[in-house]
C-alpha cells in the first residue's frame, strides 16, 4: 500500500500598523540616481542546474548510433561532473549511469545524422539535470535505485511522449548490454592435448551469478523501475516444502527450462501472467532479483512491444524469433609459453539468449499482433524473463529453452604439426553479435 507523506504549509500574516501622528512637510528633493545591480552570473553546473552535453555515436542503424550519442553525451556529463567531486566513484558505478543515460536525459535533440551505407552516424546534444547525475554517481547501495521515488509517469509528459521515452531507455539499456562479460570461458589443462596435426581442448562454459546479481540486477532494477507503469517487488518462488525439509537459500540450479521457472513463480496457464494488484494490469516483465524472489513489472504495452521487437527480432508473418543474437562464437587464441600468439580459431556456438529470455511456445503459437495489423497488440501472450544463465534452444521445433548455469564442450582444432608443438596455453573469449 502506497502512503503519501506530506508537511502542512503554515502561512503567517504579520500586520502593521502606520504612525498615526502626521509627518512634518520636507522639503523637495530630487529623485535619486537608481544604480541597477548586476545581473547574476550564470553557473552552468550548479546543483539544480542543467548541464548540456554533446554526443557522437555509430552504429549498423540509426537507433544503434542515436543510442550511442546519448551515451557519449552522458559520458562527458558524467566527466565533468565528476571533476568537483572528492569522492572516489567506482567506475562500475560511472558506467552504470552512461548505460542508464536514456534516463538520465530530461530532453535532446539531434545535431546531425548521416547514412554511409552500412553505418550512421548521429550527433547529439542532451540536457541533464545535475543532481540526478551526482545521485547516480555517489549512489553506494548496489540494491537501491538512484530513482527510488522517481518515475516516468510522474513527469509532466504526454502518453505519447512517456511511451516514446520508456520504449528508448529500455531499447537502449538492453540491446547494449555487455551479456558477454558474464559468461566465463576456461581451458583445463587436460584438455590442451595434441592429437594428429590438431589440438583439442575441453571448454568450460560457465554463467557469473555472484556478477549478475552485483551489477547486472541493479541496473536492470534501476531502468525498469523508473519506465515501469507498475511493479511489485520481492515475490517469492512458490517452492514445495514439507515440515522438517532443509531450506537452502541458493540461486537455482538444474532447471533446465524456462517453463520450470514459470511453475515456481506460479504464472498462470496459457502465457496469462500474473496480474498486479490495484488494476495494475498484468506483469509483463519478470527479473530474478536475489535468491528465489523476483519483481514483476507492467511496462506500457507500446514500449514493451518496441522492445521486444528489438530484442528478438521479428520473422516473417510478425512473429519473433525468441532469439537475441544473430551470431555467437568462441575465439580461442593459441599461444606459447612467452604469450606470442600462434594462431586464432574461431569457433561458432550454439546459443541464443543471455539473460534475457521470452516464452517460446507464445511466440511460436501467436502472432504479435492481431491479424498482423500493426499497433494491434495480442499482449497478454508475451513477456520478458531475466534469469541468470545462458540459453540454448531445446530442439529444431522446441517451445522452451535450456537454460544453461554451466556447461564442457570438446572442441577440436586442426594445426600444422610446428604449431602443435608451439602451443602451450589457449585463452578464449565469447562473440555475441547482432546484424
Amino acid at each position: 500500500m502506497w502512503k503519501r507523506y506530506g508537511r502542512p504549509v503554515v502561512l503567517l500574516a504579520l500586520l502593521f500598523s502606520p504612525c498615526l501622528a502626521p509627518a512634518a512637510p520636507r522639503p523637495p528633493q530630487a529623485p535619486p540616481v537608481v544604480t541597477p545591480a548586476p545581473a547574476p552570473k550564470k553557473e552552468a553546473n550548479v546543483p539544480g542546474s542543467m548541464i548540456a552535453a554533446e554526443g557522437e555515436g555509430t552504429g549498423t542503424t540509426r537507433g544503434e548510433a542515436l543510442a550511442d550519442a546519448r551515451r557519449d553525451a552522458a559520458r562527458q556529463a558524467v566527466g565533468a561532473v565528476s571533476k568537483g567531486v572528492t569522492q572516489v566513484i567506482d567506475n562500475q558505478v560511472r558506467e552504470n549511469v552512461v548505460q542508464l543515460s536514456r534516463a538520465y536525459i530530461e530532453k535532446y535533440e539531434v545535431t546531425q545524422e548521416r547514412n554511409e551505407g552500412r553505418l550512421w552516424r548521429v550527433k547529439v546534444k542532451a540536457w541533464i539535470r545535475r543532481e540526478n547525475l551526482l545521485n547516480g554517481l555517489l549512489e553506494k547501495n548496489p540494491d537501491k535505485s538512484p530513482f527510488d521515488g522517481a518515475g516516468l509517469y510522474t513527469r509532466a509528459l504526454t502518453r505519447r511522449q512517456q511511451i516514446t521515452e520508456a520504449a528508448e531507455m529500455l531499447i537502449e539499456v538492453f540491446s547494449s548490454f555487455p551479456y558477454e562479460n558474464y559468461v566465463h570461458t576456461a581451458v583445463g589443462a587436460e584438455g590442451l592435448n595434441a592429437g594428429a596435426g590438431a589440438l583439442t581442448l575441453n571448454v568450460r562454459f560457465s554463467f557469473d551469478q555472484e556478477r549478475y546479481f552485483a551489477q547486472a540486477v541493479p541496473l536492470f532494477a534501476s531502468i525498469l523501475d523508473y519506465a515501469a507503469e507498475t511493479k511489485v517487488k520481492d515475490v517469492p518462488f512458490m517452492l514445495d516444502l514439507t515440515p522438517g525439509d532443509p531450506v537452502v537459500v541458493e540461486p537455482p540450479s538444474g532447471l533446465d527450462a524456462l517453463s520450470k521457472y514459470m511453475d515456481l513463480m506460479e504464472l498462470e496457464k496459457e502465457n496469462r501472467y500474473m496480474d498486479l494488484p490495484g488494476a495494475g494490469g498484468f506483469a509483463n516483465v519478470y527479473l530474478l532479483k536475489k535468491n528465489y524472489y523476483f519483481d514483476c513489472y507492467r511496462v506500457p504495452a507500446e514500449a514493451f512491444a518496441a522492445l521486444m521487437e528489438n530484442l528478438l527480432r521479428p520473422e516473417a508473418r510478425n512473429r519473433l524469433s525468441g532469439k537475441m543474437f544473430d551470431e555467437a562464437e568462441l575465439k580461442i587464441a593459441f599461444k606459447t609459453k612467452a604469450e606470442q600468439l600462434v594462431k586464432e580459431h574461431l569457433e561458432p556456438l550454439n546459443l541464443c539468449n543471455v539473460m534475457i529470455f521470452a516464452n517460446l511456445s507464445a511466440l511460436n503459437r501467436s502472432p504479435y499482433v492481431k491479424g498482423g495489423e500493426p499497433g494491434q497488440l495480442d499482449e497478454r501472450r508475451h513477456a520478458l524473463f531475466i534469469l541468470p544463465c545462458l540459453g540454448t534452444t531445446s530442439g529444431k521445433n522446441a517451445n522452451d529453452y535450456l537454460l544453461i548455469e554451466s556447461e564442457t564442450a570438446s572442441i577440436s582444432v586442426n594445426l600444422p604439426s610446428k604449431d602443435v608443438q608451439r602451443t602451450s596455453q589457449a585463452d578464449c573469449t565469447i562473440s555475441l553479435r547482432r546484424d
